[in-house]
């Protein structure tokens, strides 16, 4: 315990209010603390040298930065008093508290005064009191846990309904003035969005997008927000001028809020008194699509991850990479084929050989000429937009008769046939047993029968199911809009390659050697789903013309 002359006593009221309790009335609450406090030490004859205050910081941490002051004034004997409304005033981790009270203050000779608490260091008479004070600090910091756990189920809902959640929109967004969880387009980002994502898509890697970026004097985000008057800061300013970097533009690319899916969650704090978070599994993310306007429409957005996931080196003395760079597979070893300029006579030949190979490692050149390559690849593309337009077309046309038209009512018939041939051998296996237990037959040719009988069922049963799948196959087809059509009709006049082209339209390209030369296509299943219907139906009626005539 300390003791002090009044003419002694220099005081510091200090007053906090965090967030969660209520940052409307953010002024009242503080002026009210303020009032109490001056009140108090007026009737007492104390005086109040100071006046602190945290207004919208927890109580769970210490590091408050007025309370921080006023403990440098403390270490400077400008204070040996604080006062507070009450003991959650000054923090709500019982620890701490328990640490200031115990140690730190009685070691610093500084009197300590919780009004509400009835809370005196320099009062000998509430000794027996003491005892009391550790249960107040450790139902605050209960008070303290169940608010957390409230606040962080009630963001959770709100990111669940695909409620923006953040400080700052991110960069090409901004919050809308009239809802704070609602996002719209800042459309002077939003265009240096469109740029790097068109940049991407001719074929430039990450590091020319940002020194592009850089000669067109564009600024960075962090720069754009605190030139827009936002106190934004982060964590990835390197240097004294913000800069573009490849991190940045990589995490524009990435971003999935451009084409209006909200991706939230992916950090948690550690818990309520500790600051730092910690990376949460990608598979507990909170992902609600459609929560705001697109900047990148989601076609172009997919091309741009495909692309990301390739080798994007850019090719010596160029902006961008090469066309083919990333796409290209050893058909036996299945690494990357590594392109090589040969020159002869003057002239350059670009090829393509196998990266196995030339590491050493074994396996073959299969060696191919770029221009050769170049030249198959666009014809099989060409073939293969060609077909699919011609299947898609056919199968459009179908689609628009009526149902009947389409052989509905015909495997309608069969499936109807199929079940009056199944009750048929059925009766028949009862007649069977009959004739057994009524000595017409014997018990051995009841087997033989009964089994060829069930035989007949069982297949007759398998060809009913066919022809059910096949019908719902037939009248799904009028709500079949084959949306990754519309990549490949894009793409029915071409003329040549690009980069953009082949990240649309192909997987892989696999070399075997000079001669064979395999390409996967996106989409392949629905691909050959599609070319195999076309061609099923075009015989169907095919068939039926014939039967008229």
């Amino acid at each position: 315990m300390f003791f002090y002359k009044e003419n002694e006593v220099k005081a510091a009221s200090y007053s906090r209010l965090s967030r969660e309790e209520g940052d409307k009335m953010e002024s009242d609450s503080i002026r009210n603390q303020k009032d109490l406090i001056a009140d108090y030490a007026a009737q007492r004859g104390i005086r109040i040298a100071s006046e602190y205050t945290d207004d919208g910081y927890s109580g769970t941490n210490f590091d408050r930065p007025n309370f921080q002051r006023m403990m440098e004034d403390v270490k400077k004997k400008k204070i040996n008093c604080i006062i507070v409304k009450d003991l959650s005033r000054l923090g709500r981790n019982y620890i701490e508290t328990g640490r200031y009270l115990e140690k730190i203050f009685p070691f610093l000779g500084v009197r300590f005064i919780a009004i509400n608490d009835h809370y005196d260091s320099a009062d000998e008479s509430g000794d027996a009191d003491q005892i009391v004070i550790p249960f107040k600090n450790l139902i605050n910091d209960a008070y303290c846990r169940d608010i957390s756990i409230k606040i962080r189920s009630q963001l959770d809902v709100k990111r669940k309904n695909g409620k923006f959640i953040g400080s700052f929109a991110a960069y090409g967004y901004l919050k809308d003035p009239n809802d704070k969880n609602h996002l719209i387009i800042d459309e002077a980002a939003a265009e240096i969005v469109r740029t790097i994502f068109g940049l991407k898509l001719n074929g430039f890697s990450a590091q020319r997008i940002s020194e592009r970026l850089e000669e067109m004097q564009v600024a960075p985000p962090l720069e754009y927000k605190r030139m827009c008057g936002f106190n934004f800061n982060s964590g990835f300013r390197s240097g004294r001028k913000p800069k573009w970097s490849i991190v940045t533009v990589n995490r524009i690319l990435r971003n999935e809020l451009y084409i209006g899916t909200m991706v939230q969650g992916k950090n948690r704090k550690i818990n309520y008194k500790v600051k730092q978070s910690r990376p949460v599994d990608e598979a507990s993310w909170i992902r609600v699509q459609e929560t705001h306007e697109a900047i990148i429409p989601k076609p172009i957005f997919e091309i741009v991850q495909r692309l990301t996931e390739l080798d994007t080196r850019t090719a010596p003395a160029s902006d961008s990479v090469y066309t083919l760079s990333g796409f290209l597979r050893c058909g036996d070893c299945g690494q990357n084929m590594i392109r090589r300029t040969v020159v002869k006579k003057d002239k350059p030949y670009n090829y393509y050989y196998c990266s196995t190979y030339k590491r050493g490692d074994g396996c073959t050149s299969h060696n191919i000429s770029e221009a050769k390559l170049m030249t198959n690849v666009l014809a099989v593309v060409q073939h293969q937009i060609r077909l699919l337009v011609e299947a898609d077309r056919i199968l459009s046309a179908i689609d628009e008769l009526p149902t009947q038209q389409l052989g509905v009512k015909s495997v309608d018939s069969q499936i109807a046939a199929l079940e009056a041939e199944i009750e048929r051998y059925k009766d028949l296996k009862s007649k069977v047993y009959k004739d057994m237990t009524d000595g017409v037959v014997s018990r051995d040719e009841f087997k033989d029968i009964n089994t060829r009988f069930t035989d007949k069922i069982n297949s007759a049963k398998t060809a009913q199911e066919e022809l059910i799948a096949k019908r719902e196959k037939l009248l799904s087809r009028e709500n079949n809009s084959r949306p990754w059509m519309e990549t490949f009709r894009e793409y029915r006049n071409v003329s040549e390659l690009d980069r953009k082209l082949i990240a649309s339209l192909i997987a892989s390209i696999v070399v075997y050697d000079t001669d064979t030369v395999e390409i996967h296509f996106h989409y392949e299943d629905e691909i050959q789903e599609m070319l195999e219907m076309a061609s099923s139906l075009c015989e169907e009626f095919a068939e039926r013309e014939v039967a008229v005539v």
